[in-house]
């Protein structure tokens, strides 16, 4: 089953108007499947296969010759090697739009390979696993699963699949083997036990002598360890809020899973009951909320959404920056909320004066409706698409 992807029109016209278009994403978000179904006459190369590797290696301006018309080029991050090379032959006919469609899984060091050898020849797009209103879209019937499911398209184009069965060979095969290309592990169970940890502390300040102690290695092995789930986006690293950009780097930023779905698995939730009866169902429900934010709005962690939380503790649990406007935004697992909770009077005119401000509850409401109170409106993101 084949559930449409939103990202397909900006992809298009990505394509008909850059000579080199990259889609980034963490493994198994439907990359290669989204190009070949879109893109079906061009041809494909994947650099899983080591002889394709060792084919652009050996010679990598007859390599890229060989390609005529459209090729998909498949986790190049394998063959970094290879912009240089692909720089020069899109000098050659900088005009020749679409030509060269790229998929990579490593975000920060192929970003940085990238910049420095295709830049003002590239256009880059990032794709996460499926979203609540790809899936409402979509021929899904189930969709209150998603709770705990997650967003990864095998698990919903493959009705038979068994989701601890996915969720384990995915961190066998896929995680452990990018990182080997990161970083070092040494210990394989040490690095399980790590994943985890740091799924009790989704939606939580990081500290990494916490997360060490608990762990049993030293706190500059999980900075690394971190690191590397998080440049293979498996997790996001969420900066707070400042006026000062400065200050966004230096203070300690809050964990979050790129999806829910593998956070439920490691926290040990196998349907929508162990969903509503967890210990962490508000944290997975912020984890969720932040995710439809960035999926459906087109958004990165750190560049357009922030948390906020002063010195005396008080917290919004996202603020997005959008041109003039900041949306607040809390998220709340349950159908009752307790307005005197909330903290948008207390934030909010500190910012009224330099922004225009809006208040938003993300709220697990049934119906697909919209709540406007006095002081902010209630939307169910897994319902309706919460519009920025």
């Amino acid at each position: 089953m084949w559930i449409p992807r939103t990202i397909k029109e900006r992809l298009h016209r990505t394509v008909e108007s850059r000579p080199v278009v990259l889609l980034t994403g963490a493994r198994q978000t439907g990359k290669s499947s989204l190009l070949q179904r879109e893109f079906p006459l061009s041809e494909y190369v994947s650099f899983d296969h080591l002889n394709q590797v060792e084919a652009a290696k050996d010679s990598p301006d007859f390599f890229l010759g060989q390609f005529k018309g459209t090729v998909i080029l498949d986790e190049i991050q394998y063959v970094p090697h290879l912009f240089r090379e692909l720089k020069i032959v899109v000098d050659g006919n900088r005009n020749s739009y679409g030509k060269w469609i790229l998929t990579g899984s490593q975000q920060f060091e192929l970003m940085e390979k990238i910049s420095e050898s295709l830049a003002g020849r590239i256009s880059i797009l990032h794709l996460e696993t499926l979203s609540a209103r790809e899936l409402r879209e979509g021929p899904v019937t189930n969709v209150d699963d998603y709770t705990w499911k997650g967003g990864y398209p095998e698990i919903w184009g493959n009705p038979g699949i068994d989701t601890n069965d996915f969720f384990e060979s995915y961190i066998r095969t896929y995680i452990e083997r990018d990182l080997k290309t990161i970083i070092d592990v040494k210990n394989l169970h040490d690095f399980q036990r790590f994943i985890r940890v740091i799924a009790s502390r989704v939606g939580q300040l990081v500290n990494y002598k916490d997360i060490s102690s608990d762990v049993g290695v030293s706190d500059v092995t999980i900075r690394k360890w971190l690191h590397a789930l998080e440049v293979s986006g498996i997790v996001y690293l969420l900066a707070p809020f400042y006026r000062n950009i400065g200050k966004r780097l230096t203070k300690s930023p809050k964990l979050y899973f790129a999806d829910h779905g593998l956070l439920c698995h490691l926290l040990g939730i196998n349907s929508i009951k162990d969903w509503h009866n967890h210990i962490f169902r508000g944290n997975i429900w912020e984890n969720i909320v932040l995710m439809e934010l960035v999926k459906t709005n087109n958004l990165r962690p750190g560049e357009h959404i922030f948390f906020y939380r002063d010195h005396n503790g008080v917290e919004i649990d996202f603020i997005v920056e959008n041109k003039n406007t900041l949306y607040f935004i809390e998220a709340k697992a349950g159908e009752r909320l307790d307005d005197s909770k909330l903290n948008f009077n207390r934030v909010i005119p500190l910012f009224n004066e330099k922004y225009s401000t809006r208040a938003i509850v993300a709220q697990n409401i049934t119906g697909t409706h919209t709540i406007k109170k006095k002081n902010y409106t209630a939307i169910n993101p897994l319902a309706t698409e919460i519009s920025l």
